[in-house]
Parts: C-alpha cells; sequence; structure tokens
C-alpha cells in the first residue's frame, strides 16, 4: 500500500488536455462543449459535436485577443443596463 500521494498510481500526472462547458444549443436547451488541445493545437466542439473548429499555434493569439475583447464588450453592455 502507498504510504504517500507522490507514491500512489492513482494520480493526476498529465496537464488537463479537455475542458467541458454547459452551453446552449441552437434550441436554446442545455448543452455540453468542449476545448481540446491536442499536438500544440486548440479544437473548440459545440453541442454534440455538431460544430467545431481547430485553432493552429499561430491562430491561438488572436482568437484569446478576440475572446477578451468580447467579453469586456458583453460587461459594459450589462453595465450599461
Amino acid at each position: 500500500m502507498a504510504s504517500s500521494a507522490e507514491e500512489s498510481p492513482v494520480r493526476e500526472s498529465q496537464p488537463q488536455r479537455e475542458w467541458l462547458l454547459r452551453c446552449r444549443d441552437s434550441r436554446g436547451e442545455l448543452a455540453v462543449c468542449s476545448i481540446g488541445v491536442g499536438a500544440g493545437e486548440l479544437e473548440v466542439c459545440g453541442p454534440d459535436d455538431t460544430e467545431s473548429f481547430r485553432l493552429h499555434p499561430w491562430e491561438v493569439a488572436a482568437f484569446r485577443r478576440a475572446f477578451d475583447e468580447a467579453i469586456a464588450q458583453v460587461e459594459a453592455d450589462l453595465a450599461a443596463r
């Protein structure tokens, strides 16, 4: 029996590679989207894998910048209510 977490075979030794997020599908129903990372690329999949897109390493920074700007606009819209 292992005496510490370091010796335990039950531990997370790899970084997280997939994130599951609650979202809404085109009908407004609760669904799950995913963000995955593999081989240096980022892939975003919509509900039920109906829509997806992949970003190459050189595209990830532009996506992050655009997403951050969109979040800032949502916050501004909510603050203006």
